[in-house]
């Protein structure tokens, strides 16, 4: 088995909390200076800005997983992430008649910047992208399976947008097999503090970047068997 350090959970350009700076060749630049070996771009209800992030890694020592944070009806934040970016890309399309129609207001929110391989602007996303979808989580939990997606409820140890602050509990009759504990949990032992919630769940501790400099380093791993995007996901699923 191999170890694999590992960032998860971060935010592009293209999420509005996100920095203008969170280009996709600095985000792969910051994850190798770190050290890391896996990551995952997982912004706000799209994954338009995933596969420049995967075409600046070509090539690299790095492995992108494409990703999505997706705000459920109920505004749990929940990661999906796929092997490889056609997978993703047939999870958006049967996600999108549950994204909101609001528009984004970049006066309060920020810029929601496309981008390509080489850091050029290239658009903006005009809907809201951190309003919630109108999807269910246990009908997002289907969506994903269908695609071959990792399921895994965000920041559970958070008091607003997680599974535990929103639903008071992780549905039993879905097989979630990862959660995800935020940086600050670690420093809380919150793993330590509810070993029920846990159980037999794998855990993973990812950063929730939305700057450069808040990218992990190589503190957290898992095993695999190999270095490949689909061991990476048949671990997590």
């Amino acid at each position: 088995m191999l170890p694999v350090y590992y960032d998860l959970h971060i935010h592009s350009a293209l999420s509005p909390c996100a920095g203008d700076d969170m280009t996709p060749n600095d985000i792969v630049g910051m994850a190798l200076l770190n050290g890391l070996d896996l990551i995952a771009v997982t912004d706000h209800n799209t994954i338009s800005n995933t596969e420049s992030v995967i075409k600046a890694a070509h090539g690299k020592d790095l492995i992108v997983l494409p990703g999505i944070e997706v705000s459920t009806a109920e505004e749990v934040h929940v990661l999906c992430l796929f092997s490889n970016i056609e997978s993703a890309l047939g999870f958006d399309a049967d996600l999108t008649p549950f994204f909101s129609t609001l528009s984004n207001r970049i006066e309060i929110f920020g810029n929601q910047m496309l981008m390509d391989d080489k850091d050029n602007i290239t658009g903006e996303v005009e809907r809201m992208l951190i309003a919630p979808t109108s999807i269910s989580f246990d009908d997002l939990y289907n969506l994903a399976d269908k695609h071959n997606g990792a399921f895994i409820p965000a920041h559970i140890d958070r008091e607003s947008f997680s599974v535990t602050s929103n639903l008071g509990f992780i549905p039993p009759h879905l097989k979630i097999n990862t959660v995800e504990v935020s940086l600050m949990g670690v420093e809380n032992e919150f793993v330590k503090e509810n070993p029920g919630l846990i159980a037999d769940r794998k855990v993973i501790f990812s950063s929730d970047a939305h700057q450069l400099w808040v990218i992990s380093e190589r503190n957290n791993h898992f095993l695999i068997a190999e270095r490949t995007a689909e061991a990476a996901i048949d671990f997590l699923r």
